[in-house]
């Protein structure tokens, strides 16, 4: 169970990622990121992992995983939280990450909101974002994570 203390802390995070966020947007000029511009100005919504040989998100033949970034990276909004769903029929298991877009780097940092002890948050993975013709591909070290917009049918 979380303590007041622990909840002013997670809430305190938030409001310095949002910062943060909106520092790193202010310095960069407005900067639109190479993700934006290969999915018609938008990375948002709900993705489907089509390949990955990243341990992080192992997709096979039976296991699946989508990624619903909701409103995702916006003007002024460069972090949020990502639900990640992992469905292995009949079974689906659902965690809620933080994310934080870095347009410098062109990266995204997926990790958990806080750690049990820990004022800091987690990162899980960062990956560089590149763009794709219906998604982006996620790549880190050797490993790379296909995503594409995930279609109504798909979940």
């Amino acid at each position: 169970m979380k303590t007041r203390s622990q909840n002013r802390v997670s809430r305190r995070l938030i409001q310095i990622s949002a910062m943060v966020g909106a520092a790193i947007l202010s310095a960069s000029g407005l900067a639109r990121a190479d993700v934006e511009e290969s999915t018609a100005g938008q990375f948002r919504g709900i993705y489907k992992v089509i390949a990955s040989n990243d341990p992080i998100f192992p997709a096979t033949a039976t296991r699946e995983y989508f990624l619903d970034f909701g409103k995702g990276v916006q003007m002024g909004k460069l972090s949020g939280s990502v639900a990640v769903s992992m469905r292995e029929n009949p079974s689906v298991k659902v965690r809620i990450m933080a994310w934080q877009y870095f347009p410098q780097q062109g990266s995204l940092v997926i990790g958990n909101p806080y750690s049990e002890g820990s004022r800091n948050a987690v990162a899980k993975g960062v990956w560089k974002m590149k763009g794709a013709q219906n998604g982006v591909i996620f790549e880190r070290a050797n490993y790379q994570v296909v995503l594409h917009r995930a279609d109504p049918n798909d979940y």
